[in-house]
């Protein structure tokens, strides 16, 4: 049966009480179906519905014009307000995405509501589907514009408009994992999904390149070779533009990153921007625990650094050093006594190594 959660006001279909799914109150189904009811009654509820009619068309001009109709009859409706934010974000322009105005809309929605706290939660979940649904158009026109010159600017300039309103989600419901989880999934594809394209881009010039090669007219060898060259080039400085770019996404990311954390201070969710950092908190917290964890060894805790975050055994002991020093755990005079000791260990095995191979010739020749 279609009810009306008494908390946030949202329209479900249920057949016994349970849980809201977007606020997560209890739903008690003779209050809730009295509520529809009541939604439905009079004018507005009739523009209500024909409003909810057009979204199941997915015909958001009309959905619009109906929630408008309503405000203009009583201003304090919170469901016009947020259905309104909803619609002018699926009717913007790939180039024009009203998320300001739509966050001006979902702040009324929850201004005017009888539970705020709840509508607060209803409003993040909502605006977690609108951000999930409305991105691909953005990856789409960038997938198929990508030869344009600046089209991974305009990508991440696009996104960051659109990421607004998530950022604004995760305000309003903080403790929402799932919030957080979609911010930093969508910031990893506004960074991989034009990476791969470069990359496949260059490989696949290069294969061209190669097979022009067997052509046995000098020329079109000549030119197969060019073309594959001027290809890979533009895709090499495509990767150049996405890593700088890219920037942009990976604060955003960080963002996203620290929040899952805070929910959930267990999770193994590290940044995509290649490398890990000493001012990474999740290094700094996984540093800290291995170091003691192997009985604070710099070597051991080096090794796990690395296999953790795929970097360099080097750069591994470069970050876990500054991690260690900046958390006083260990100095840099520590550090060079090891080294010194490591070193002198290392001429120790090196002499004993020398002097079994001696034996072992001498043994041989006698």
């Amino acid at each position: 049966m279609q009810v009306k959660c008494t908390s946030c006001g949202a329209s479900q279909n249920i057949s016994q009480a349970q849980n809201c799914d977007f606020c997560g109150s209890v739903i008690e189904l003779e209050s809730a179906t009295n509520n529809y009811k009541t939604a439905l009654s009079g004018e507005s509820g009739n523009l209500m519905a024909m409003a909810e009619t057009a979204i199941e068309a997915t015909n958001w001009e009309e959905a619009l014009q109906y929630f408008n109709r309503v405000l203009e009859k009583d201003i304090t409706t919170s469901d016009a307000w947020l259905g309104k934010g909803i619609a002018i974000v699926y009717t913007s322009k790939i180039g024009d995405i009203k998320t300001k105005e739509a966050i001006a809309y979902w702040k009324n929605a929850i201004k005017h509501a009888s539970n705020q706290v709840a509508m607060g939660k209803r409003v993040a979940k909502e605006i977690n589907n609108v951000v999930s649904s409305f991105y691909p158009a953005i990856e789409e026109h960038y997938t198929k514009f990508h030869d344009l010159d600046d089209s991974y600017q305009e990508l991440v300039g696009r996104f960051a408009v659109l990421e607004s309103a998530q950022d604004f989600a995760t305000q309003i419901d903080p403790e929402n994992l799932n919030l957080f989880e979609t911010g930093y999934k969508l910031c990893r594809r506004v960074i991989d999904s034009p990476k791969s394209y470069a990359s496949a881009v260059s490989s696949s010039a290069l294969a061209e390149g190669i097979i022009g090669q067997f052509s046995s007219n000098e020329y079109s060898r000549k030119s197969a070779s060019r073309d594959a060259r001027e290809k890979i080039n533009k895709a090499e400085s495509r990767k150049k533009e996405i890593n700088e770019a890219g920037k942009i996404v990976y604060l955003l990311e960080q963002k996203y990153i620290l929040g899952i954390r805070k929910i959930n201070p267990n999770s193994s969710i590290k940044p995509s921007g290649g490398s890990a950092s000493a001012t990474d908190e999740f290094a700094i917290d996984f540093t800290v625990k291995t170091f003691n964890e192997k009985k604070r060894s710099r070597l051991l805790t080096a090794d796990a650094f690395r296999t953790k975050f795929g970097v360099t055994l080097a750069e591994s002991h470069n970050i876990v050093d500054k991690i260690l020093i900046h958390q006083n755990l260990i100095t840099e005079e520590d550090i060079k006594q090891e080294k010194a000791k490591d070193e002198k260990n290392g001429k120790i095995i090196l002499w004993i190594i020398v002097i079994i191979l001696v034996i072992v010739i001498i043994k041989t020749l006698l």
